[in-house]
């Protein structure tokens, strides 16, 4: 596995958590992107490292979003 797969493979978990309305595990995937983001970083990735803080940032958005909706 390369870190395009990676990528696509949280890209693609992610939307789908939000759809199922699982804030939970939107969470864990959001923690999961920054594990990769500071291993990147680590290595001197600094553009893959940009691209997963990218989507630790969506993961909580879209958790975020979820909350607000059950507020209403």
């Amino acid at each position: 596995m390369d870190t395009e797969q990676l990528y696509t493979y949280l890209e693609r978990s992610i939307t789908e958590r939000h759809l199922a309305g699982d804030k939970a595990q939107l969470a864990k995937l959001q923690t999961a992107c920054g594990v990769v983001m500071a291993a990147a970083n680590d290595a001197g990735a600094a553009a893959l490292a940009k691209r997963f803080q990218i989507l630790a940032a969506r993961a909580a958005n879209l958790a975020e979003k979820l909350t607000d909706k059950g507020a209403r």
